[in-house]
C-alpha cells in the first residue's frame, strides 16, 4: 500500500479580505491578458485575487475591484504629473465613486491612496497593498471612515443594488440642508463631469479631417513616405473611441507602429507611443497571410502593446485590413452574436494619409461575407448558431446582491469543445417566445455555465428568469450571418 500525498491546502494571500467581503456572484475572473499586463508592476496578491475570484464587487458595502485600463486616463486627470514620476494605478472604486489607487514609491514602499471627486480630497489609506485590503477594509472603524454603511443603506434602499460601472451620487446640494436624495449614474460620467467643473478643458488643437491631420505632427514625416504599393505595403489604421493606432509596413521589411489618443475635449495628441522595426510574411496552415511585426516593448508601454505582434490579412469590399491574431476568438463571437466585427481596436484597415478622418464604429463595422473571411476566422465562425439547452439553475437565493433581479448561474449541455468561448453572449431564439439574456462565465469541455439574468416580481418570486430546458443560442435575435 503506498500512503496518499495528501498537498497543502494554500489561502489566497488576500484571505481575510475576502472572508470579511466575499464576493458577489456577479464578480468575474480576470482574463490571462490583464494579468499579464500588471505582472511586476502590481503586487502579485492582488494579480492572484484577480485570477483566482475577479473583478467585480465585494462585501454588502458593494467595494468593486476593477480593471486599471480604462481608468487609468480618469486618474491621470485629476492627478498630473511629469512622466518619470511615480507610477499610479487605479485599483477599486467604492459605491460612492472614490477611486482608491496603488503607488509603488520605491523598490521596498507602497502605498494606497483615495482620492474623493466630489470633495476633491486625497490621502494615504494604507502603507502596503496587502494591509489595505486585509487589516484597512477588515476594521470597521477604518473601513467606516472610507464608506457610510448608513449612507450604503439609505442608497440601496432608495436605488437598490448598484450594477457593473455604476455607482451612487448623492445631491450634494439637498445634503446640505440635511435632505438625502440619492441616484445610481455611470461611474466614468460622475469622474469626468465633476472633473470638468473644476478645470473645464478647452480645444487646445484643430479637429482632425484627414489621416494626416489627426497623426501628432512631430510623428508624420515617419509615415509621409509610405505609399500604397504591391502587396500588403501601405498604412493601416485602427480607430477605438478616442484611442487611434497607424501602423507603416514598407517595401523594406521595415514598419511604424503608432500609438495615440485624441482628447476628447482638447484635440490634443497626447498618450503617444512609437515602435519600429522588422516584419515578416508568411502563411499558416490553412493558407492565411500573416503579418508578424518583432515588438520591443519599452517602459512606457500599456498592457497590450504587443497585441499587435500577429495579424491576419483579410481582403473584402475592394479594402484590406489586418485582424489581430490575438482577438480572432472576440471577432468570432461579435459575428456569431450580432454579424458585426467586434471592438474597432480588433482590427486595422488601409488607409492614405489625405482620405478623410472618419470616425470608426466602436463597435465594430458589419461583418463581410462568410466567404471573406480569413480560414483561422472562418474556423471560429458559427454559420449556423449553436444551440444549448440548461440542464441545472442554481438558486438565485444565495445571491447576496439579490435586490429584485440579479444574475443565476446555469448549467449548459455544450462546452469549450463544443464551440462555447468565454464571455460568449446566449439568447433565447425567438421561435421558443423566451427572452433570456447571459454571457459563458465558466468554461468546461462539454458544460460550461452561462450566468443568466433574471427579475423578481413584487411578491418576490421569479417571474422572469431561466428554468431547466431553456434553449439558449449564440445568434442575437434578429440577426443573420452574411453567406
Amino acid at each position: 500500500m503506498f500512503d496518499r500525498l495528501v498537498l497543502p491546502f494554500r489561502r489566497l494571500a488576500l484571505h481575510r479580505f475576502i472572508a470579511e467581503h466575499p464576493p458577489s456572484r456577479q464578480v468575474s475572473r480576470a482574463d490571462s491578458e490583464l494579468v499579464a499586463a500588471y505582472e511586476g508592476i502590481l503586487p502579485a496578491s492582488l494579480l492572484e485575487l484577480w485570477r483566482r475570484k475577479g473583478l467585480g464587487f465585494y462585501g454588502e458595502m458593494q467595494l468593486a475591484l476593477i480593471d486599471p485600463r480604462p481608468w487609468q486616463a480618469v486618474l491621470n486627470r485629476w492627478i498630473i504629473s511629469p512622466p518619470d514620476d511615480v507610477r499610479r494605478i487605479p485599483i477599486a472604486l467604492t459605491p460612492f465613486g472614490v477611486l482608491l489607487y496603488y503607488r509603488k514609491l520605491t523598490a521596498t514602499d507602497e502605498d494606497v491612496v483615495f482620492i474623493d471627486p466630489v470633495s476633491k480630497r486625497t490621502s494615504d489609506l494604507a502603507w502596503s497593498l496587502d494591509e489595505f485590503f486585509n487589516r484597512f477594509l477588515c476594521d470597521r472603524q477604518s473601513l467606516e471612515s472610507l464608506i457610510s454603511p448608513a449612507l450604503v443603506r439609505s442608497a440601496r434602499e432608495e436605488c437598490g443594488a448598484l450594477s457593473s460601472g455604476e455607482v451612487y451620487e448623492i445631491d450634494q446640494m439637498l445634503f446640505s440642508m440635511q435632505m438625502l436624495r440619492i441616484a445610481k449614474v455611470d461611474a466614468f460620467e460622475i469622474h469626468r463631469r465633476l472633473r470638468d467643473a473644476v478645470d473645464p478643458p478647452r480645444p487646445t488643437a484643430e479637429k482632425p479631417t484627414t489621416v494626416a491631420d489627426a497623426l501628432p505632427v512631430e510623428y508624420r514625416p515617419g509615415f509621409e513616405d509610405v505609399a500604397a504599393g504591391q502587396g500588403l505595403t501601405g498604412l493601416y489604421l485602427s480607430s477605438y473611441i478616442d484611442w487611434h493606432r497607424l501602423l507603416a509596413l514598407r517595401a523594406d521589411g521595415r514598419y511604424n507602429l503608432l500609438f495615440w489618443r485624441i482628447h476628447h475635449r482638447t484635440l490634443e495628441r497626447v498618450e503617444v507611443r512609437f515602435y519600429s522595426g522588422a516584419y515578416e510574411t508568411s502563411r499558416n496552415a490553412q493558407g492565411d497571410e500573416i503579418v508578424e511585426l518583432d515588438i520591443r516593448l519599452r517602459t512606457d508601454s500599456l498592457g497590450g502593446d504587443d497585441n499587435d505582434d500577429r495579424l491576419v490579412v483579410m481582403h473584402s469590399g475592394g479594402t484590406s485590413f489586418l485582424l489581430r491574431v490575438h482577438d480572432l476568438d472576440d471577432i468570432a463571437t461579435a459575428i456569431d452574436g450580432w454579424n458585426e466585427m467586434g471592438h474597432s481596436e480588433y482590427y486595422f484597415r488601409r488607409v492614405t494619409l489625405d482620405e478623410a478622418f472618419d470616425e470608426e464604429p466602436s463597435d465594430g463595422r458589419a461583418a463581410p461575407p462568410f466567404a471573406d473571411l480569413p480560414h483561422a476566422l472562418q474556423a471560429l465562425v458559427h454559420v449556423e448558431p449553436l444551440r444549448t439547452t440548461i440542464t441545472h439553475v442554481a438558486d438565485p437565493n444565495l445571491d447576496e446582491e439579490d435586490d429584485g433581479e440579479g444574475t443565476v448561474m446555469c448549467t449548459l449541455d455544450l462546452g469549450e469543445d463544443d464551440g462555447l468561448r468565454f464571455n460568449m453572449p446566449l439568447y433565447s431564439p425567438p421561435d421558443t417566445g423566451r427572452h433570456l439574456k447571459g454571457w459563458i462565465r465558466e468554461m468546461a469541455p462539454h458544460a460550461c455555465k452561462v450566468g443568466v439574468q433574471y427579475r423578481r416580481g413584487e411578491d418576490g418570486t421569479i417571474e422572469h428568469g431561466p428554468v431547466i430546458g431553456d434553449i439558449l443560442t449564440t445568434r442575437a435575435p434578429d440577426e443573420s450571418l452574411s453567406g
